[in-house]
């Protein structure tokens, strides 16, 4: 099991969840109004995931049965793409019943990048279960 709650990031009712790479000004910040769900974080790339290139982090709202799966990106949000695929796949064994949703917070997003055919054929197969924004982006859960 590679999402145990024990190596959560959160606490499990926590009010505010940040997912931040170090050095960079992009952030995700998501809300549990009034603490009411069960939540978990974890940074997948590089911490939980060592061999293979996958999206930064999941957040989990157990309660609802959501994940999220967070990828800073500088520039190129097509190259998110295959990541946010990857970290789905690892994860998929450990959220059975869940809803995935993807989220992209870049530092640029370029009209030619978005327009490419995998992030197109990406956006079409999720629509509304992607969601993507320059710098930071603030969501409830």
């Amino acid at each position: 099991m590679i999402l145990a709650p024990d190596k959560s990031l959160c606490s499990p009712n926590q009010k505010v969840i940040v997912s931040r790479d170090k050095g960079t000004s992009r952030k995700h910040q998501a809300t549990n109004p009034e603490q009411q769900y069960i939540v978990r974080h974890y940074k997948l790339d590089g911490e939980l995931i060592k061999n293979k290139t996958c999206c930064d982090f999941v957040l989990l709202n157990d309660t609802l049965k959501n994940a999220y799966f967070i990828e800073l990106k500088g520039r190129h949000i097509d190259e998110a793409v295959p990541q946010l695929e990857e970290g789905a796949r690892i994860c998929q064994p450990d959220l059975c019943g869940y809803t995935f949703y993807y989220r992209i917070v870049a530092s640029k997003v370029r009209t030619h990048d978005v327009q490419k055919n995998s992030f197109r054929r990406f956006k079409d197969k999720h629509g509304s279960k992607l969601k993507y924004q320059t710098n930071f982006m603030e969501e409830n859960l």
